[in-house]
């Protein structure tokens, strides 16, 4: 299959994806991370585009009097939670704003957002007579975050509504990433590698590539950015769990052929396939592309991306030979589409 030729070499930017991995990029709090990658991609597209819950896309124009619109997506925001009381103990509570398994929290390091936009560090704890009468985390009442400041100094500082991310913790041993907040930005930092070799080819269609706000909480900038971008077909870039599933890193190039939320369009994945000859994944889970093709007068839309280990915890885990074969694999199918490829994908009045 051709995914497997593209193993060959390895281009990622590691730096710039540790820089973004290392970024706060909370749910509705994704200024930083998107500030970087609106930095890296503006020498490449014709114009940034925005939504206003904060997501971002780079967008290069085709000169093409009746160009279609192809969207490439990848969520923005990551994993978190918020702080819903300050104790008079000197303790955090918290609540969780994604479905997180409270005993993967016990211990992790945190970043607070405060309100005038600096971070206070902390230790996710659990009393330890508690944790020794229970012998485990039944939920995220039992823990609390600790931040070696006094309750008059940590009242001052801290209050109920302000978030909280993961400690930075990249690191990457021969070709092997991980850290928090790796799903998403690898697959930021692949859009952005992505902008950067279709610089200087000519398109008869436009290409939308960016990332959505509010992705991970319930897909909420999902439907605003496609309003914004419009497409008349995307793809939206995710990753896919390993746990449980037939998949493991280094499998390259994946694209999901169910889920739950979304029947991809056939004529696009079977093109897709054809060109890439990316590895089939089933699964239950929901990606942007859920919502993507069921907004405006519903968009073609399939999902593609590459496996990660322990999805949604502080130490997700990914190759980055999958990345560069991620990368390798939308420049060549970009340059196999055209305006009316595009618009064939689709139903209604253009294909009647």
């Amino acid at each position: 299959m051709l995914y497997k030729a593209f193993f060959k070499r390895r281009i990622m930017n590691s730096s710039r994806l540790e820089k973004l991995c290392g970024a706060f990029g909370v749910s509705s709090a994704e200024r930083a991370a998107a500030e970087i990658f609106k930095e890296s991609v503006s020498p490449f597209c014709s114009e940034i585009q925005c939504d206003r819950l904060g997501s971002v896309f780079a967008v290069k124009k085709s000169r093409h009097k009746d160009a279609k619109t192809l969207m490439i997506a990848s969520p923005l925001d990551e994993v978190g939670m918020m702080i819903s009381e300050v104790k008079e103990d000197g303790t955090l509570a918290f609540i969780q704003l994604e479905s997180v398994a409270p005993s993967s929290l016990l211990h992790q390091r945190v970043r607070i957002l405060t309100r005038d936009n600096t971070c206070v560090d902390g230790v996710i704890t659990m009393d330890k007579k508690a944790l020794e009468d229970k012998c485990e985390v039944g939920s995220a009442d039992d823990l609390s975050i600790r931040c070696g400041l006094s309750p008059e100094e940590l009242k001052k500082t801290v209050h109920p509504g302000d978030l909280v991310g993961y400690g930075n913790n990249f690191c990457e041993n021969h070709g092997i990433v991980m850290s928090k907040a790796l799903f998403p930005r690898v697959l930021n930092e692949v859009t952005i590698e992505l902008l950067e070799r279709i610089q200087d080819m000519e398109f008869d269609f436009h290409i939308a590539a960016g990332c959505i706000a509010q992705s991970v909480i319930g897909y909420r900038g999902t439907k605003t950015a496609t309003y914004v971008i419009r497409p008349d077909a995307a793809i939206a870039l995710t990753g896919y769990d390993t746990a449980g599933k037939k998949l493991s890193l280094g499998d390259g190039v994946t694209v999901g052929y169910y889920d739950r939320q979304m029947l991809p369009s056939r004529r696009f994945l079977g093109s897709f396939v054809e060109e890439t000859g990316a590895k089939a994944y089933f699964g239950m889970t929901g990606n942007d592309g859920s919502f993507i093709h069921k907004t405006l007068k519903g968009t073609p839309a399939v999902s593609a991306g590459i496996p990660v280990d322990n999805m949604g915890s502080a130490g997700e885990i990914c190759n980055l030979k999958d990345a560069d074969a991620l990368t390798d694999a939308l420049v060549q199918y970009l340059q196999s589409l055209d305006s009316g490829k595009i618009a064939a994908f689709g139903f209604g009045d253009e294909n009647d």
